[in-house]
């Protein structure tokens, strides 16, 4: 898929502080998606961020890793995935790393 699939810069590190930039790759016959967000340096109390995605089918039901639910391609593209306090893996299970350059 990262090859052949279809590349969306979601984020620009080239805008604004420079401290998120966020990627997407989505497959051909848009079913399936890889979704990476990284920050730089980690933030005191930032608050909740919303990640848009693109390229998906409106009309179709994604399974997102790590949730219990499902999701529909219009809610992920325009209402976005929710992340957690900047992302910084705190509370997540299974994540040791937390802090500045996590992912």
């Amino acid at each position: 898929m990262i090859q052949n699939g279809i590349f969306y810069r979601l984020q620009s590190p080239f805008v604004g502080d420079g401290n998120e930039t966020s990627w997407m790759v989505v497959s051909q016959d848009q079913k399936q998606a890889i979704v990476g967000h990284y920050q730089v340096l980690s933030r005191p109390n930032p608050g909740f961020s919303r990640l848009l995605l693109k390229g998906l089918k409106s009309d179709t039901e994604y399974i997102v890793s790590g949730l219990s639910s499902t999701h529909y391609g219009d809610d992920l593209m325009y209402a976005g995935l929710q992340l957690k306090n900047e992302h910084t893996g705190i509370g997540i299970p299974g994540v040791e790393e937390s802090g500045d350059f996590s992912s």
